[in-house]
């Protein structure tokens, strides 16, 4: 997600090798962010103040994920950041996102708004299918384009929590929160408040701490009274350390507000060093979705050959991450699997040459550009040609195969998902008696020059795969 890019953190508890740096800059601009005008908004839902920190990260499994020789490569943080990139391959120019203004944030009362969606809302399989939508890109997506037939849950990131327990609305405007709120609500669509994404963890350590979790925890509830469906707890990363309080703020929540969804996403797991999940259980108890990052699970890290963004299946301990993989690990830590979801990703990843597919040797080549640059929209409209189209019978997704660097970013590899490979997520989850599944993010996917009827057929294969 790299409109705001940031650098990577040290998942130091969740790691058992040593790694080969972990705070290097990750590319694109940062927003600096504007002073916001705080208090609180509408029916109760919470502004900040001051400018939103430069955060709202990508969703990925695996924030520094990447040291390590074959067999011991890095491992993903159990509740990891969006944001997988090795930072040392994705700082060139060009590769990083744009930045986005910040302002007063918080969602606001739920004025009512036109219609919005293209469609009717989706059908009651039982399955949820929750996408993330950009607060700082809204004109890369209207809300009135949304294919609702493909979801059942929508959420809004992010909410950044600040020092006082308060919460800032990336993009900072409010008035977004109440017109996707209320659009989605006219679907048949629960409303979801995703709070953090990449790189949050020192916010909530710092919103979660004895003098301000009270606050933290009522500004949570004001969200729900200002008409959200549930709360989103994107702690990025999570440590051993941190989920105590994780669990904490989910009963706080609920105590006040019984009917409230808690929703929290997990990060993908490298199998070569699996991290402690103990914890997850009691996670499980306290959360009614647990879902996977599992996207952005490859890198040119040392000890990797090249990989897919999102594979369903994995056997080469050269590239240590699949869907498959890390869902048996959760279930054997007690997770149960109705409570699981998957991540479906609108983005893809770009490796330079010489890798022009799947497990290849690195040879040199780098990761230039994911989340942000390398979209869905950019990889059809930019990118795609039947031609270079080639699948992965073992890994279960698509990929482009270039003979030379193409422009604008320089691939000659690029993995990414579409709606065969939804396909066969959506026939996963149902095998496993899996939750559902999540997508990072919506504004990504979107065809905006398509014929109408065309231009989200990742959330229509969604529909069409997993909600049916």
């Amino acid at each position: 997600m790299n409109p705001f890019r940031l650098s990577a953190v040290c998942v130091v508890s969740l790691l058992a090798v040593a790694l080969d740096g972990c705070s290097a800059t990750s590319g694109g601009a940062s927003a600096d962010g504007s002073a916001g005008a705080g208090g609180t908004a509408g029916t109760g839902a919470v502004t900040g103040t001051g400018g939103a920190r430069a955060s709202g990260g990508a969703h990925a499994g695996m924030d520094a994920a990447r040291g390590g020789a074959t067999g011991t490569g890095g491992a993903t943080g159990a509740g990891g950041t969006r944001n997988v990139r090795d930072a040392a391959t994705d700082a060139a120019v060009g590769t990083g996102g744009k930045t986005a203004p910040v302002g007063t944030g918080g969602a606001t009362d739920t004025g009512v708004v036109g219609d919005g969606g293209s469609s009717d809302g989706p059908a009651a399989s039982g399955l949820w299918s929750m996408g993330y939508y950009a607060s700082w890109q809204p004109d890369q997506y209207p809300i009135a384009e949304i294919e609702w037939s493909g979801l059942t849950h929508v959420a809004m990131a992010f909410y950044m929590p600040q020092r006082d327990g308060s919460m800032e609305l990336l993009g900072g405007k409010s008035q977004l929160a109440t017109d996707l709120v209320t659009a989605a609500h006219a679907h048949g669509v629960r409303a979801i408040a995703s709070i953090g994404g990449a790189d949050s963890q020192d916010s909530f350590k710092q919103a979660t701490q004895t003098d301000t979790v009270e606050a933290f925890a009522g500004n949570l509830v004001a969200l729900l009274d200002g008409g959200y469906d549930g709360i989103d707890i994107d702690w990025e990363p999570m440590d051993k350390a941190d989920e105590p309080a994780v669990i904490d703020i989910a009963r706080r929540i609920r105590q006040a507000r019984p009917a409230a969804l808690l929703t929290i996403p997990i990060g993908a797991i490298n199998v070569n060093i699996p991290p402690d999940l103990s914890g997850f259980a009691a996670i499980a108890e306290a959360y009614d979705q647990l879902n996977i990052m599992s996207y952005g699970q490859a890198g040119a890290w040392q000890g990797w050959k090249s990989w897919h963004s999102s594979a369903l299946y994995h056997t080469d301990s050269a590239t240590p991450i699949s869907i498959d993989a890390t869902v048996k690990l959760y279930l054997e830590a007690k997770v149960p699997a109705a409570k699981l979801g998957i991540g479906i990703g609108f983005y893809g990843l770009c490796y330079s040459p010489p890798v022009t597919g799947p497990d290849q040797p690195l040879d040199g080549a780098t990761v230039l550009a994911s989340d942000g640059t390398i979209s869905y929209a950019n990889i059809m409209t930019t990118y795609f040609g039947e031609s270079a189209r080639q699948w992965d019978d073992l890994a279960k997704v698509p990929y482009l195969s270039f003979a030379s660097a193409q422009p604008p970013d320089g691939c000659s590899y690029i993995s990414y998902d579409d709606e065969q490979s939804i396909a066969e997520k959506g026939a996963y989850v149902k095998a496993k008696g899996l939750g559902g599944v999540i997508e990072w993010e919506l504004n990504e996917a979107y065809l905006k020059s398509a014929p109408a009827g065309q231009r989200n057929p990742l959330l229509r294969a969604i529909a069409a795969s997993v909600l049916h």
